[in-house]
């Protein structure tokens, strides 16, 4: 497999376990794209898609590196430091929230907001999550602070400072209300062999 498989993903209402996830007023799941963020990866998105630019999946199995993605074997954010830049056309750019590691603990809120935005980013969502985890994994990132609430605190400091922002979160993750109205979109999920469905705030 390649990395052209992130770009164009089975579609969600056919993936075994998605209708277990909540979907608003019987609403068909909104449709969505994970691309690396290379110049092929912008070809034929639809209208109303939204795309999830994770360029850390470069160079991962496809089937696997999405989950794996957020254990500390793997420097999601170190796109930061090289020469990646956002080259989405113009009239996708609202549509791209870039998947950033909330949970960093080699960069600080500022290493990591002020190079993104100077390399076109305007959105983020929290991916990879810490939230893929459950049980004593979970137990024990929690234990180290490792949380969605820390995750959410991440994104909030982002749109403090201009981002959009979008959240990744399980399916039956309910933080405060008052917490979710920050999010565009919550892309909810059951854990690896799920599929991802978004719930549009």
């Amino acid at each position: 497999m390649t990395d052209s498989t992130y770009a164009k993903p089975q579609s969600l209402t056919r993936v075994p376990g998605a209708a277990e996830l909540p979907v608003r007023h019987g609403e068909p799941p909104r449709p969505f794209r994970i691309v690396t963020g290379t110049e092929q990866d912008w070809e034929g998105v639809a209208a109303d898609e939204l795309v999830l630019v994770c360029p850390w999946l470069a160079g991962l199995d496809p089937a696997t590196g999405l989950w794996l993605a957020a254990l500390p074997i793997h420097d999601c954010n170190a796109f930061i430091d090289g020469d990646w830049v956002l080259n989405a056309p113009a009239q996708l750019r609202e549509r791209c929230y870039v998947g950033v590691f909330a949970l960093d603990r080699l960069r600080s809120g500022p290493q990591i907001f002020g190079p993104l935005r100077d390399r076109g980013v305007t959105r983020l969502i929290n991916l990879p999550s810490v939230s893929f985890f459950d049980g004593a994994t979970a137990q024990t990132f929690g234990r180290l602070s490792f949380t969605l609430e820390s995750e959410i605190a991440f994104l909030a400091q982002a749109r403090s400072l201009g981002f959009g922002t979008a959240l990744c979160a399980r399916a039956e993750a309910e933080p405060a209300p008052g917490r979710m109205a920050q999010f565009d979109f919550v892309l909810r999920h059951r854990g690896p062999g799920h599929p991802l469905v978004i719930e549009d705030g």
